[in-house]
């Protein structure tokens, strides 16, 4: 513990600037609940008969002027109570797609929210921090209301803000001046981790049991934290949420990173002609979700040496417990996409891959191998429903595949758990807008975040899916508690997968790889 104390501090000095704290973090008032004093100063936070909530408290210096495309810097020490009752500001974003995040275009947003349970704990509880998803584009902690989780489980949930789209992932060699550039929005991540290794215990937390947990993005962005070795002790347990770290998605080759970066600031200069293209307004500087540059983490430099499937072969890595696992449904969601644009389904399996958007997470075995994929997928096989079969077609080859693959790498050196999110009858959006397709969206990327935690854009869960959320949070935060699951590992020949639906016998163990024609992908080149 103390080694892993020792690092962290070194760490943080080198990442943020040395601290000075006048007065020890913890609570403030002589145990008034809602008032808890950290590092910088006291906030003030919400009282309910289940929780404690603290909003919108800084974990960070506000990313602007100077401190604009520069690695994470250290917040300001503020007097008196600070107010964490409302959300700090989301990173800009368009909010283009509201089940995603909402418009933004405030760059002082680099906050952290906190959630811990009402009542006392006889020792310090299991911290779980969770990064965000939305194509690195898009979304926010706040979004992301964790009081079930919290209460149920027993534990403190930490949800973190950080930069996104140009503003969070720009590599250009002009910012190269500044140290290495396009990984802003990971640095911030780290700060935030450095954040709760400082002030968990004052609220109520374990700095010595951190789960570090994403979704999609956020997953991906866990997955770089587990191969960069300034994060190293930072996190005791990891959580994998549709995001397995060997595939392509969410990971930039810095050479390339570099490269786009001209590209991108060379039409920024063009309209209107700009010189110091720096000072871009904001509006052009960040891309609606799916649009614009592919934004995420880049590896080939000293903060990501080594990408995950290099490191996860070779065993450089932070090795922590892992959970990880994808949706069944996962590419439905981007098949209900193409409805929603007016791209018409056809008769022709093969066509209509090859009519999919390859530059959006993509893999390149769907440009060679069309056909053949096509042929393994009859539409006839799918209720003569040209979507499902698309849907699945995708969903194995993208992230299933992936998820083997991760599964394998990972158990090999850690404890590894893999899961299927399956439910059959989800929430839907709230947002009158989305209505529901013409197919059945099933288990869909993104869809188990209500199962989690209470999000306003999905629909209320039903008595049925209310059980299988209780279940959910149980497994998560058992494994945040002990870095064990309630099924057989994952090991080098067998998933080991427990699949996670509701109703009776519900959760239960799947036969994954054969579920999603692992043979099949392996066999193609």
């Amino acid at each position: 513990m103390l080694k892993r104390t020792a690092h962290a501090a070194i760490a943080g000095s080198l990442a943020v600037g040395a601290l000075t704290i006048a007065t020890p973090a913890g609570a403030a008032d002589h145990g008034n609940p809602s008032l808890v004093r950290t590092d910088k100063g006291v906030v003030r936070g919400t009282v309910t008969d289940t929780v404690r909530s603290f909003q919108g408290i800084p974990y960070a210096a506000p990313p602007t002027g100077e401190l604009r495309w520069a690695p994470t810097a250290p917040a300001k020490r503020w007097r008196g109570v600070r107010n964490a009752t409302e959300p700090g500001a989301a990173c800009p974003q368009t909010g283009s797609v509201p089940p995603v995040g909402s418009r933004s275009d405030d760059e002082d947003c680099l906050f952290v929210n906190v959630t811990t349970p009402r009542k006392a704990a006889g020792k310090p509880r299991p911290v779980m921090v969770y990064l965000h998803g939305g194509d690195h584009t898009a979304g926010s902690g706040a979004m992301h209301n964790a009081q079930r989780l919290a209460a149920q489980g027993d534990v403190v949930v930490v949800t973190v803000n950080y930069r996104l789209a140009a503003l969070g992932y720009l590599a250009h060699p002009d910012l190269e001046k500044r140290g290495e550039s396009g990984n802003y929005g990971f640095l911030d991540q780290q700060a935030a981790l450095r954040w709760v290794q400082r002030n968990a215990a004052a609220f109520g937390g374990d700095p010595d049991n951190v789960t570090l947990f994403g979704q999609s993005a956020g997953g991906y962005s866990t997955c770089a934290h587990m191969v960069a070795p300034s994060s190293a002790g930072l996190f005791d347990r990891v959580i994998l949420q549709s995001a397995p770290c060997t595939a392509d998605m969410g990971r930039r080759d810095r050479a390339d990173a570099l490269k786009e970066g001209e590209t991108t600031v060379n039409n920024l200069k063009k309209e209107p002609p700009r010189e110091d293209w720096s000072t871009t307004p904001l509006d052009r500087l960040v891309n609606g979700f799916g649009t614009g540059p592919e934004y995420g983490p880049v590896y080939g430099g000293a903060l990501l040496p080594r990408t995950p499937q290099e490191a996860f072969a070779t065993g450089q890595f932070n090795k922590v417990p892992v959970l990880q696992g994808v949706n069944r449904h996962e590419e439905r969601g981007r098949v209900y996409g193409f409805e929603l644009q007016k791209k018409a389904m056809t008769q022709d399996p093969a066509a209509q891959i090859d009519q999919v958007d390859y530059d959006f997470h993509m893999e390149d075995i769907f440009k060679r191998q069309a056909p053949v994929v096509a042929a393994h997928y009859p539409i006839s096989a799918y209720g003569n429903s040209p979507a499902l079969a698309l849907g699945a077609a995708l969903t194995d080859g993208n992230w299933a595949r992936h998820s083997v693959d991760t599964g394998r790498a990972l158990s090999r050196h850690v404890p590894t758990y893999t899961y299927e999110f399956a439910d059959s009858e989800v929430p839907w959006y709230s947002d009158a807008q989305y209505q529901k397709p013409g197919f059945d969206v099933g288990a869909a990327h993104t869809f188990e975040l209500p199962y989690l935690f209470e999000l306003d854009t999905y629909e209320p869960l039903t008595p049925a899916q209310q059980g299988l959320s209780n279940g959910m949070i149980h497994i998560w935060t058992r494994f945040a508690r002990t870095g064990k699951a309630d099924w057989k590992p994952t090991t080098a020949t067998a998933p080991n997968a427990q699949s996670l639906a509701s109703g009776p016998g519900g959760i239960q163990p799947a036969d994954f790889a054969k579920d999603h024609e692992y043979g099949f992908w392996k066999s193609l080149r």
